[in-house]
């Protein structure tokens, strides 16, 4: 099984170049490279929208992701409108007290999509999640998150923009006697964290990437991404693929 992963799109308004950078053009690009990987599916990671969630800009990204040959999966970040997003992109039924989250089977692969738009989760997503994981104990489990779960070493992030409730997912996570991997963006980082039976790999964003030292925002390069997921017999492998 295949999946193509995107993130942290910051998809701005027509002829708008944010920070210099054709964020749509970036978008059109990744959306060939996926392609060209011939995915099962291509899952979204959040941020489709620059700063504030926006109906046309939903509606421009919708109308480009009809033309792939494949489904796609999305999940809202902190810069999206999880209600306005799951409205546009066909996903409302997956709506629950105004955060978007799910649960499918990736060719029988158990697979969870988070909401963490807020930066942490409510009470009720809380609880769904552990219900899920207690039924999927006896499996290896997919998680796809906006947010890192936990804190990564990166300077700025882990400062001012980290999830809100990782003692909180750690404590949930190391009860199970399965393995979790979590794939997420947020942070405009790559980066790989193993922590017990927790993977979590940080995919690039295809706005910018930031330099994962210093505590204030340093832009290390312009190059986005695309991450690479397969799961064969012999386990999981990832490549990130910058374009």
């Amino acid at each position: 099984m295949r999946i193509a992963f995107i993130t942290d799109l910051h998809v701005a308004g027509e002829d708008e170049k944010p920070l210099g950078v054709d964020v749509r053009q970036n978008f059109l690009n990744a959306l060939q490279q996926a392609k060209e990987l011939h995915p099962l599916a291509l899952v979204i990671g959040g941020d489709v929208c620059y700063q504030l969630g926006d109906e046309t800009i939903y509606q421009w990204v919708y109308d480009q992701l009809g033309e792939l040959p494949f489904p796609t999966y999305l999940i809202a970040g902190n810069h999206d409108d999880a209600e306005l997003l799951a409205t546009k992109m066909k996903l409302t039924h997956h709506v629950q007290q105004g955060e978007l989250y799910y649960a499918f089977p990736m060719e029988g692969y158990p697979t969870l999509f988070l909401d963490t738009s807020k930066g942490e989760m409510s009470l009720e997503q809380w609880t769904w999640l552990r219900e899920h994981l207690r039924a999927l104990r006896d499996n290896n489990v997919l998680i796809f998150m906006h947010h890192p779960p936990i804190k990564a070493g990166v300077g700025h992030m882990d400062t001012n923009y980290p999830f809100k409730q990782s003692d909180q997912f750690i404590d949930l996570i190391k009860e199970l006697p399965c393995h979790v991997t979590v794939f997420c963006g947020h942070y405009h980082v790559e980066k790989w964290i193993q922590r017990g039976n927790l993977t979590v790999l940080i995919t690039p964003s295809l706005f910018f990437q930031m330099k994962h030292d210093p505590v204030e925002m340093i832009i290390d390069h312009y190059r986005p991404a695309v991450r690479e997921i397969n799961f064969t017999l012999d386990g999981l492998t990832s490549t990130v693929h910058y374009l």
